[in-house]
């Protein structure tokens, strides 16, 4: 499996996830859109961006517009950063809905910069690969790679809660 189709099936595994974390947990979302002054449609708006994202980065000739799609995401992302930090907000990421209850601010702008410098880097590398020909185990492998990666990520940022230590 090629690099740049490894790197799309990566980013579409933690898409997909996104959107469903926050379509399980919309009424969150949309209080963290409220906090931030935008309006109502932009929750929608950005769970409809991530799932054709999602799509396109494993739809070979549609690869490289869902890599400028994620891009523009995370970007969206660091711009609900800074506007948290720059209006001092105490609100909830909601990133990956109720999986992880993280605070938007500077925290969330480094954690979005591995993800942002992959979709990059997508956009850089552009191999062409069809998913159609890869073989089924390095396929499977790789979604649970990212969905493994991505649970790690989880258990750590919420280990207190795991451990049923007091979160102060």
């Amino acid at each position: 499996m090629n690099v740049g189709l490894a790197v799309a099936i990566f980013l579409s595994t933690i898409l997909i996830y996104s959107f469903i974390s926050k379509l399980l947990s919309y009424q969150d979302f949309k209080k963290t859109i409220d906090k931030l002054g935008f309006p109502q449609f932009t929750a929608w708006f950005v769970m409809t961006v991530e799932i054709i994202a999602a799509a396109m980065l494993l739809i070979d000739p549609l690869r490289q517009a869902g890599q400028a799609g994620a891009v523009l995401l995370f970007l969206s992302f660091y711009f609900a950063a800074g506007v948290s930090i720059y209006k001092k907000l105490d609100v909830t990421c909601n990133c990956f809905g109720k999986a992880s209850e993280e605070k938007l601010g500077w925290g969330t702008m480094l954690r979005n910069t591995p993800l942002f410098l992959l979709s990059a880097a997508g956009l850089v590398i552009n191999e062409t690969s069809s998913i159609l020909m890869q073989d089924i185990t390095e396929l499977i492998s790789c979604i649970g790679l990212s969905i493994g990666l991505l649970s790690v990520y989880l258990m750590l940022k919420n280990r207190k809660l795991i451990l049923g230590e007091n979160s102060k």
